[in-house]
């Protein structure tokens, strides 16, 4: 069974040929997904980076992320404080600055794509890299206000320190103009997955869930299988509440898109031969899929608990729960030992898991960058530093107060974390809140009709947003 980087990373290598300079060596093979390597014993894959002294310059990051739910939402410290992530974010910034002889800076910004316009009419410079969410990176890319990718040298996309279903995802054309790499600790907070209760699996003796993801059997027929077993009212007053067992739990927008993008139907945006953006999601195939989903969350008889799921969820009382892996922050008092797995597949003969990235923010490099050569190399080098450190930090806040931290958890997230896609801004306003929310939470499965109201809507909206791509980006 492969993983979705395998296959993904074939597609980036050919769009970041000419993004590379000089040659590198092949990227280790990430193998297959059931036997993830999670050793630390292994000699780490070497960069390409150059050697250059960029004279004390600050490089400086438009940061669009000042929301207090991520994990931590600067990407610079001035000191170690014990603190996991911020200490490893302090050594991975020191490790760069230390090498390009630069200093690193921030300017946190609550209208981000705004501040990022106006500076590019401005051609002020104020900053060299932007992170930007998926939906402010597209406009500026549309207005020609970003830097093409294939333009920037050192940037290896091909390299497992950039995330490969964040470029493939996003690209235009066979072109890239925004990313994530593993600098970006928001990439992880924001992932979807899936958490289960270790005792109820062994109290009804159910079979392990890892060894279903491994083996490739864990869909959504098992799901609802062995959720269906565990469900009771306990206290037989026939109102389902608190008190009683359920097989899922979790929030409509949450639940629907990390179950639809779970069975391969979260993609709304396709690509043709061109790389060029087309609505697919009307095709039967994905609306099978959405239907099964919605059947089976919003099954009669107490399947899915929706109030208050992660409390009920932390008193032992729900066998599996959707939520972010930043929510693995918030068991950590749980006296329930849980496990993290993907989401389910629609079925054996699909061969990869995929899980939802959510939206992280994206490195987005203005169009009025003066010193291309000094971007790429520090974009490179921030993305490469971080591996082995913010990832290995991630890993252990999300796993730290567990009751046992067990092996397979993190062959998991070594799963999840190579597995991811995003779905694209285009027409997204039609095709991800409407459908988690609307359809899917409600069991509402007249996909069919709803795309055939919007179908001239979206197509208007991929049309606008090409045409202005062709007349403004050179």
């Amino acid at each position: 069974m492969k993983t979705k980087q395998t296959s993904l990373m074939l597609l980036v290598a050919m769009l970041a040929m000419t993004a590379s300079c000089g040659g590198s060596p092949d990227a280790p093979e990430t193998g297959d997904a059931t036997s993830a390597d999670t050793s630390t014993e292994t000699e780490a894959p070497a960069a390409v980076l150059p050697d250059a002294d960029f004279e004390g310059y600050e490089f400086t990051f438009l940061n669009g992320n000042v929301y207090s739910w991520f994990t931590v939402s600067s990407v610079t410290t001035d000191e170690q404080n014990g603190d996991t992530m911020n200490d490893a974010i302090y050594e991975r910034n020191r490790k760069v600055e230390e090498r390009y002889n630069i200093t690193l800076s921030e300017i946190p910004s609550s209208s981000a794509q705004a501040d990022y316009t106006k500076s590019v009419q401005a051609g002020d410079n104020a900053f060299d890299v932007a992170l930007l969410r998926m939906e402010w990176a597209l406009p500026v890319v549309l207005q020609n206000a970003a830097v093409n990718w294939n333009n920037i040298p050192y940037l290896e996309l091909d390299r497992e320190w950039w995330v490969q279903g964040s470029l493939t995802s996003m690209s235009l054309m066979n072109n890239i103009y925004y990313g994530v790499s593993l600098f970006d600790t928001s990439h992880f907070d924001s992932v979807r997955a899936f958490y289960f209760n270790k005792q109820m699996i062994e109290d009804f003796k159910l079979e392990s869930p890892y060894d279903l993801v491994n083996s490739g059997k864990w869909t959504l027929d098992k799901f609802h299988q062995m959720g269906l077993s565990v469900v009771s009212d306990l206290n037989g007053d026939g109102a389902w509440d608190s008190n009683d067992r359920y097989a899922y739990g979790g929030t409509p927008n949450i639940t629907g898109n990390t179950l639809m993008c779970g069975v391969g139907a979260i993609l709304s945006i396709g690509k043709d031969k061109d790389d060029a953006p087309y609505f697919d999601l009307d095709k039967e195939s994905a609306i099978e899929r959405l239907t099964a989903v919605a059947n089976i969350v919003s099954a009669d008889g107490g399947f899915t608990c929706r109030n208050d799921y992660v409390n009920v969820f932390k008193n032992g009382n729900i066998l599996f729960m959707s939520e972010l892996i930043f929510g693995a922050v918030s068991m950590r008092d749980s006296e329930t030992d849980f496990g993290i797995i993907p989401a389910p597949k629609y079925n054996e003969d699909q061969e990869e898991y995929i899980n939802l990235g959510g939206s992280p923010f994206f490195m987005t490099v203005p169009i009025t960058a003066d010193n291309l050569d000094r971007t790429g190399a520090i974009m490179e080098a921030l993305a490469y530093d971080s591996m082995g450190l913010i990832d290995k930090a991630m890993y252990d806040i999300v796993l730290k107060g567990k009751s046992s931290r067990d092996e397979e958890s993190v062959e998991m997230l070594d799963l999840i974390f190579s597995t991811l896609q995003y779905y694209h801004p285009l027409a997204n306003s039609y095709l991800n809140a409407p459908l988690a929310d609307n359809y899917i939470w409600n069991g509402k499965t007249d996909f069919a009709s709803y795309f055939a109201s919007v179908k001239d809507s979206i197509q208007n909206d991929i049309d606008e947003a090409m045409t202005t791509y062709r007349e403004n980006v050179k």
